[in-house]
């Protein structure tokens, strides 16, 4: 089958790449700008911008089409927009082939008012689902695997922060999906033929909460972190704590955070109908997993100088966050001047 892949750097675009060639199938993959590495002579790599598409290259055969782009990496403001564009221009481009469009899009409630990341992964589904082309959009909550973002922010918070900070927006639950059955559907997706727009919610068996997240991980890890209470304050508060201690994932992490009050579950049970062959690994199973194979190190945030930043940072020393309440609590965990070197 010949196959268009977009977001061809990306996670779940390079795992999928290579569980399709192992299949046989003919990849066509799109990128901004190739890589030198990026010589898989199985692989077509074509160069363009969906945001500029007059750079977009004419497209030959096609009988499948992946659209895994997504805008939470790029520094724009209204990245709901650009997503936006993105989508409408890949649709103009696309429909000459008359190909159909497999989607990985977002969990989150209906009939509620969304986080703008949760808004454009949605938004981003209803313009492909309108193109006239048959669509399957996939919704999913956060996908554990080595390398994905989700995995590598709960993996730095668990080995980086010496205590696991309790926050009411830590509670709200979400069904987390193992990569390699993430791939199991999309791949599944390959035989299934149908005209309109379909939304499939797929997730693990396990519901969890982020905060149950970081307990797991740290338990795997061999982890000890005692749960800390911090004081509940302003989104933009939030902000700067991870600007400070994700650094790595500060850009992408913010947008994401601001989605973690919405709960990312599966309501709709159709695609264990749709797709009875997959079953979903627990969650349990998924972690070990992907924390086995992940090859990447956070140091303490005491060497990062940490507690020094908190300090000299007025937006937190006025926010009430710094807390003598949450001192108290932290000298509980061990000494203030050694506390970010704990393990």
């Amino acid at each position: 089958m010949n196959i268009l892949v977009t977001g061809a750097n990306g996670f779940v675009g390079h795992a999928l790449i290579e569980r399709l060639l192992s299949e046989g199938h003919h990849i066509t993959a799109l990128v901004r700008k190739k890589k030198k590495n990026k010589k898989h002579e199985k692989v077509k790599w074509i160069e363009g911008d969906l945001l500029h598409p007059e750079t977009l290259p004419e497209l030959g055969s096609i009988d499948k089409s992946f659209y895994l782009v997504h805008g939470l990496k790029d520094d724009f403001k209204s990245f709901e927009y650009h997503e936006s564009m993105a989508a409408v221009n890949f649709v103009n481009w696309i429909r000459p082939t008359g190909a159909s469009i497999v989607y990985l899009g977002a969990l989150g409630p209906k009939n509620e008012k969304l986080s703008p990341h949760l808004r454009s992964r949605q938004l981003t589904g209803a313009i492909l689902g309108s193109s006239g082309l048959g669509t399957i959009e996939f919704r999913a909550s956060i996908i554990i695997g080595e390398g994905s973002l989700s995995f590598e922010m709960i993996k730095a918070m668990a080995e980086r922060f010496p205590f696991r900070p309790e926050l009411n927006i830590l509670n709200s639950p979400c069904q987390p999906l193992a990569l390699n059955d993430l791939l199991k559907y999309l791949e599944a997706s390959l035989e299934e033929t149908h005209q309109g727009h379909e939304i499939i919610e797929i997730g693990g068996p396990d519901v969890t909460s982020y905060g149950e997240l970081l307990d797991l991980y740290a338990e795997l890890a061999g982890l000890k972190r005692v749960k800390v209470k911090i004081p509940e304050v302003d989104i933009k508060v939030l902000m700067k704590i991870i600007d400070y201690s994700i650094p790595e994932h500060a850009e992408i992490g913010k947008k994401l955070a601001v989605s973690l009050e919405h709960p990312t579950i599966v309501t709709d049970e159709s695609a264990s109908k749709i797709f009875p062959d997959i079953s979903p690994v627990d969650l349990r199973t998924a972690m070990d997993l992907a924390r086995s194979r992940s090859k990447t190190i956070y140091a303490p945030l005491w060497e990062k100088g940490f507690l020094k930043s908190l300090l000299s940072d007025k937006i937190l020393t006025q926010s009430g966050l710094l807390s003598p309440e949450l001192m108290k609590n932290l000298e509980k965990v061990g000494k203030l001047k050694d506390i970010f070197s704990r393990k």
